[in-house]
This record gives structure tokens, sequence and C-alpha cells, in this order.
């Protein structure tokens, strides 16, 4: 287990999307692990979240954009002698072999919630405080009474379509936050401010503290400047700015 918490800040739309989606997506693995009512609940929940994402935005030209943006990075540095080719000609290898599988797919993302009754009634109740109840979807009650093997199937067969897009995007943050060489800072008063580069756009900030630390960082910022606040989370009030300094490690990602 990491001794260090990591709190981040996109700067962009389309990173903070795909923040969003890497998040739905590890909940959603994680209740496919598990047997039981609940945790198919909570599944399906997540998918749906990740199916609404997808319907508000052409989220299959996001990600390929982003795939030849950073193909394009990787090759540059491949000019670079002191860079290890073969694990960069494998990373690019890779890049392709995604954006060829996105692009050869078609159709919505989320048109599976046109193609499957039981999918359309869950995404029409999913947003009323309860609205999943058993009296509410006696045909979902019935559908998670059935057998573990017959619902991992269906489940399975509905989500084949985003695993391209899961491992896209898990790619492509992995290599986002690995770009910037993490540096460490000192927030006086527990407050720190930086201005940006505009010429380097700037996609990702992360900020890392102790696991053991009292309070947590407020990132906020664009792309001229941006701010940290170290917060002590109180149960009555609103969370107050912590008075000492602070020593933290900051990564500001520009791939």
């Amino acid at each position: 287990m990491s001794e260090q918490i990591t709190y981040e800040l996109p700067l962009s739309e389309r990173i903070r999307t795909f923040l969003r989606l890497e998040d739905l997506f590890e909940q959603m693995l994680h209740f496919s692990q598990h047997d039981g009512e609940w945790q198919n609940r909570a599944e399906l929940s997540c998918l749906l979240d990740i199916l609404t994402i997808s319907s508000r935005t052409d989220l299959r030209n996001e990600i390929t954009k982003e795939i030849e943006r950073h193909t394009k990075c990787l090759v540059i540095f491949a000019k670079n002698p002191k860079v290890d080719r073969e694990k960069l000609e494998q990373s690019i290898d890779q890049l392709n072999s995604l954006n060829r599988q996105l692009l050869t797919s078609s159709g919505r993302i989320d048109q599976v919630l046109g193609q499957v009754d039981l999918l359309k009634c869950l995404s029409q109740r999913n947003s009323i405080p309860g609205g999943t109840c058993d009296f509410d979807l006696p045909a979902y009650h019935f559908w998670l009474n059935k057998p573990l093997s017959v619902r991992r199937e269906q489940i399975q067969h509905w989500t084949a379509h985003l695993t391209p897009i899961r491992q896209s995007i898990s790619l492509l943050l992995q290599f986002i936050r690995y770009s910037a060489m993490p540096t460490e800072k000192i927030a006086r008063a527990g407050y720190y401010q930086q201005s940006l580069d505009t010429n380097h756009p700037v996609h990702l900030l992360r900020v890392s503290l102790n696991l053991s630390s009292e309070y947590f960082a407020e990132i906020s910022g664009g792309k001229h400047r941006f701010t940290v606040r170290f917060m002590l989370p109180l149960e009555t009030e609103r969370p107050s700015q912590i008075d000492e300094d602070i020593r933290f490690t900051l990564s500001i990602c520009q791939l």
C-alpha cells in the first residue's frame, strides 16, 4: 500500500472526462469480482454512469485525438539517445493497436441502452433516489436472482465494447502521470501558488502528501497559474486552511 496520498486537478475538459471514466471503470471492476445482489447493483450503476458520460461527447474521437497526440510525442522522444527504444516502441505499438480497435468499431458507445430493455429501464430510474427498488422494477429483481454465471455472461456481453476505451484511457493517463518529475515544494502558511508557461500546456497537476497527514490538498487553477491550499477538515464547519508551512510533492504533467 502506498505511503502517500495524491490529489489531482485536470486542466482540460478531455482529461477531466478521462479521470471520471477511469474512476468508474475501477469501481465497476471491483464490484465485478464479487457475487451478490448489491455488488451487481453497484456494477450496473457504474456502467450506466459510463454510458451517460459517453453519450454527452464523441468519446471515441476524443480518445483517438489523444492517442495521436501521445504517439507524436513518443516519436519525438525516440530521437533522444538516452531513451529506452525498446520500451518506447512497445508503447507506440500499444497506442497504435488501441487506436485501430477504436477506429474499426462502429455505432454509439451507449447504443446498448436502446438494445437491452433492462438497462434502458435502469437508466430511466437511476436518477431517482431508491428508484430501482424491487417493487419499482420487478424485472430487475428477477434478473438479480438469476444464477451468477448467467448474470456475469450478460454483463460481459453488455460491456465488451468498452474494453478498448477502458484500456486506452488507462494507458493515456499512465503516460501523462509519469511524464513529470516530482519536485519537493513548501506551502508557506498552507498556501502555494505558481505560474504556468502557456506555451507548454499543462494537462494534469498532482500533489502528494504523506498518507498520515491530518490535512488535505485543495487545488485550483487554469492555464496561467494554479494554487494549492492545505485544509484541515472540521466536523461541524467548513475546512480551514492550515497556518503552518507544509512540505509536499508536486508533479506538473505536460505530456
